[in-house]
């Protein structure tokens, strides 16, 4: 039971965000929000620690052995803020299967932790291209990104 003066700590929603819009033919091989971007607001919960999860479905769609990588970004405020997590599939983000010409969908889930309680975050997806020997034959069908407050 709460009595009157007591402190009450409350987790803000999940964020979550999906977008089915087919991004095809990438070849950029640096890291990318695409368009349209792909992200969610969030506050930093007391414990510091949200749950990602960041997925989505990928093609190669040539015959070269082109693949997705596709990764979480984080900044502070705003896409113009102070980045706080920079784009890493070896880390938190996807990577999909090369010469795979039918959509593959996947995801993967990791801890952010060290976040400040009560900030504005955003989190967004951004993905590059490995070339094979067509550098533009890599698609993208959807992008997903959920982001659990933890206790």
């Amino acid at each position: 039971m709460t009595a009157a003066g007591d402190l009450v700590r409350t987790l803000s929603p999940t964020a979550f965000v999906h977008d089915d819009t087919m991004v095809a033919n990438i070849g950029h091989t640096s890291y990318a929000p695409g368009s349209p971007e792909v992200g969610v607001y969030f506050i930093g919960p007391p414990s510091g620690r949200v749950r990602l999860t960041i997925g989505g479905g990928f093609r190669d769609n040539g015959a070269s052995a082109d693949r997705i990588f596709l990764s979480p970004e984080l900044f502070l405020e705003n896409s113009a803020g102070t980045q706080v997590l920079a784009p890493s599939v070896t880390f938190r983000g996807y990577l999909s299967v090369a010469q795979d010409t039918e959509f593959q969908y996947g995801s993967r889930v990791s801890m952010i932790e060290g976040l400040t309680p009560g900030q504005l975050y955003y989190l967004r997806t951004a993905h590059l291209a490995t070339p094979g020997t067509d550098p533009d034959s890599a698609d993208i069908a959807a992008r997903d990104l959920i982001a659990i407050p933890m206790p």
